[in-house]
């Protein structure tokens, strides 16, 4: 059986594996992008596909026959490669129960930057934090340095302490995790006061092209500004801040959530049409993926089956 008569054989239970193996793929590409697990999976699913269709469109046998017997071990293969990035992926599921980020986390999350931020203002230094909704511009996370760690008020006083390298840029919050440091931010081009420096600027850059809400802290002036969407609340008491932060990531609704982040990324996708095509672009890329895999996998266990018989 060739993958044609598999998809000429396509009934509803098929299309519904197809779309379970579409989302799979997003999903897992989300998990994997920024992580060394992503190169060894290129890696071995270009192996793999240039394997399958040579074996048949060349009937190669022998190559077919390794390939067919390589599937049933296919699964455990894939748990010992990239069990690092499973474990990981589980913990984020666990972590945010299934669908959203727990609102007391993400209260403790806030609690923990609001305590940073005041020991930044006596020391009189800086501050740029971004909490990420739904995914930031690739470029920007690129620009900054991979962290993973868990926020905290001592790793966030660290990294803005003025003698690290890191304390110019901006870090990314995602959910309870401080994704990456030293950050580089898309810079506005709107006219804004001359007491206003970079790092409002890039705050203010940043929302004009995401969803993300951004907390500055003026190095000058001490004085707290959120940014979402293209506009600045400032200036800003603490107490203040950490209500309006409450209100935007808490109470709003707004918290992190992979299944609102995926939502929001195509009713409001951060990066403009741009971000969108670019969404709409790789779902289109898993569910060809998610279609070539199913037909051959139908076409395995159909062959089996006959030859069982």
């Amino acid at each position: 059986m060739n993958l044609i008569d598999a998809f000429r054989d396509l009934r509803w239970q098929g299309v519904v594996e197809i779309l379970l193996l579409t989302g799979v793929f997003y999903y897992g590409y989300k998990l994997l992008r920024r992580t060394q697990g992503a190169k060894v999976l290129s890696g071995f699913l270009l192996v793999f596909f240039v394997a399958l269709f040579a074996s048949r469109f060349l009937e190669l046998r022998v190559l077919s026959f390794l390939l067919q017997a390589f599937v049933s071990v296919l699964v455990l293969a894939f748990l010992i490669l990239f069990q690092p990035e499973i474990r990981r992926a589980l913990a984020e599921i666990g972590r945010a129960g299934g669908f959203t980020f727990h609102a007391e986390r993400q209260s403790l999350v806030i609690e923990e930057v609001i305590q940073a931020v005041t020991e930044l203002q006596e020391r009189k230094y800086g501050a740029l934090i971004v909490f990420e909704q739904s995914s930031l511009p690739q470029p920007v996370l690129e620009s900054g340095v991979p962290v993973y760690g868990q926020v905290s008020e001592e790793l966030l006083s660290t990294i803005f302490f003025n003698k690290t390298p890191l304390h110019d840029g901006a870090v990314i919050l995602r959910g309870d995790r401080l994704a990456a440091a030293g950050c580089i931010l898309p810079v506005s081009q709107q006219a804004m006061s001359r007491a206003l420096g970079l790092r409002h600027r890039a705050a203010l850059g940043l929302t004009e092209e995401s969803d993300a809400v951004v907390l500055v802290l003026s190095e000058e002036s001490g004085q707290l500004t959120i940014c979402r969407q293209g506009a600045m609340e400032r200036p800003l008491e603490v107490d203040a801040a950490r209500q309006r932060l409450t209100e935007l990531l808490v109470s709003g609704g707004e918290g992190v959530s992979w299944m609102g982040g995926l939502m929001r990324g195509f009713v409001r996708p951060s990066g403009g049409p741009r971000g969108l095509v670019r969404r709409v672009w790789r779902t289109a890329i898993c569910l060809t993926l998610a279609a070539v895999t199913w037909g051959v996998l139908q076409s395995i266990v159909v062959t089996m089956r006959m030859g069982l018989r």
